[in-house]
């Protein structure tokens, strides 16, 4: 599976609101975004900015709970404590059928390559630290 480069931008912590509006232009109502990063890397942080941009309650990280939902539009997982198998087995890929954005933490490339063959709507962010910024680079999927 391909991704094609939408843009990258390097920001603050207090410049992540610009770029939680422009997702907010950018993605479509319902998608799936997978992000990418080292632990700490900012992307719990990100889902944050984008729920605060939307009006919303604050986000929190789900990593023990695996899923988050923020006023049925914006889904939230963390798969750093699964496996595929489990996230089968628990019934979690019914959930990406729901209508909203769905950000996806710590997604193998088995969980990818199924949501891809299905013909869900793919994005993904990649969050790198460089120094005390983070450089944001946003993909698409190719279909």
């Amino acid at each position: 599976m391909k991704y094609q480069t939408l843009y990258k931008k390097v920001l603050s912590l207090d410049e992540l609101y610009s770029f939680s509006k422009e997702l907010l232009k950018t993605l479509p109502s319902s998608a799936i975004v997978i992000l990418e990063g080292d632990l700490a890397a900012g992307k719990t942080t990100l889902v944050q900015s984008f729920v605060k941009e939307l009006g919303l309650d604050s986000a929190s990280s789900p990593t023990f709970s695996l899923q988050q939902i923020y006023d049925d539009r914006v889904f939230h997982y963390d798969f750093y404590r699964v496996d595929f198998n489990e996230i089968l087995e628990l019934g979690l890929i019914d959930e990406f059928e729901k209508e909203g954005l769905h950000f996806i933490e710590w997604a193998n490339s088995e969980l990818e390559k199924l949501l891809y063959d299905a013909g869900f709507n793919i994005y993904k962010i990649k969050i790198t630290p460089k120094n005390k910024q983070r450089e944001y680079e946003l993909k698409v999927a190719d279909a």
